[in-house]
């Protein structure tokens, strides 16, 4: 009777239709609750956030920006954790590795290239284990146009083994043969990142930039982003801001653009008495789009805060 029972529920019986039907070929009337007691109901697969969110027409991209390795924020990974499971696509935006060993500036005892390669490959990696089953782009900022640089300056015979985009040099894997005299040589396996020449992408209408230029006016950088792209005839909904390690926004066209803020320490070079550096902000930004459409009532700028004595001495 019970068996008989599971095979009506798996059929799609209710209860009270199994208790009626086992009434007319064994001529008892079961509870209705002892019914649901002998039945083993199927377990539904459990859908993870993110597969909700998709059912619902709703995808995520969390975009980060000016991280500057070695000088990051320790607590990128963190924050990647907590949006993990609610992000489809993750954007980086520029100036992922600060590249302060081959910079215009003259500094006393700067890390080596290396160094920071090996540094920002880490990261990469830690970010890209916490999401196995999301699209990651970087694209590059003015730090990164560090490295076409230092090749045009130290050309030679070799300078065409390397790409010009060191974001490339570092997802695509390399070795550190600093210790080679003593047989030692660390290996940085291939990462899995879309690298993008561009200094911007569009993602679903939502473009993140990382212009060379930038204005110390509050939101002044938006307004010019969206000058830019729309009298290039660009479609798009938003634009997020990077560079400027400031939190604006505007709206001009009926198209909103942000400034997001960057994810790297506070600059030494920043408190040296030049009034003309202003506090940088710390921030990403957390875009929601419904069936493809960018939703800017759904989508959230973030700002964090950090300790003011905590710099970088550089």
């Amino acid at each position: 009777m019970i068996h008989y029972a599971q095979e009506l529920y798996e059929q799609g019986k209710t209860y009270s239709e199994i208790a009626y039907e086992i009434n007319e070929k064994y001529g008892f009337f079961p509870h209705i609750d002892a019914i649901r007691y002998h039945v083993k109901r199927k377990q539904q697969p459990k859908l993870s956030k993110q597969a909700k969110l998709k059912n619902e027409g709703v995808t995520k991209t969390l975009v980060i920006s000016d991280l500057h390795c070695p000088y990051n924020r320790q607590d990128i990974v963190d924050i990647v954790e907590k949006h993990k499971d609610e992000i489809d696509t993750l954007v980086i935006g520029g100036d992922v590795i600060d590249c302060y060993s081959i910079s215009s500036f003259k500094p006393l005892d700067p890390p080596s290239l290396i160094t920071e390669m090996i540094s920002c490959h880490q990261l990469l990696k830690q970010i890209q284990d916490l999401t196995p089953n999301t699209k990651r782009i970087l694209i590059r900022g003015n730090h990164e146009a560090r490295f076409e640089k230092y090749l045009a300056n130290n050309r030679n015979e070799l300078s065409k083994l390397h790409s010009t985009n060191i974001l490339r040099e570092i997802v695509g894997g390399f070795d550190d043969n600093t210790d080679r005299q003593n047989g030692v040589v660390a290996s940085y396996k291939p990462l899995d990142y879309d690298v993008h020449d561009e200094w911007f992408y569009n993602d679903k209408g939502v473009i993140t930039c990382h212009p060379m230029t930038f204005s110390r006016v509050a939101g002044k950088t938006c307004q010019m982003s969206l000058d830019y792209f729309v009298e290039r005839g660009f479609e798009f909904d938003a634009i997020l801001v990077a560079h400027t390690h400031k939190i604006a926004s505007c709206i001009k066209y009926g198209k909103y653009a942000y400034e997001i803020g960057a994810l790297c320490l506070p600059q030494g070079y920043a408190e040296t008495g030049k009034l003309t550096y202003e506090r940088m902000h710390n921030g990403y930004f957390l875009c929601v789009f419904k069936n493809g459409k960018y939703e800017p009532n759904l989508s959230k700028q973030y700002y964090l805060w950090f300790n003011i004595t905590r710099y970088i001495q550089s």
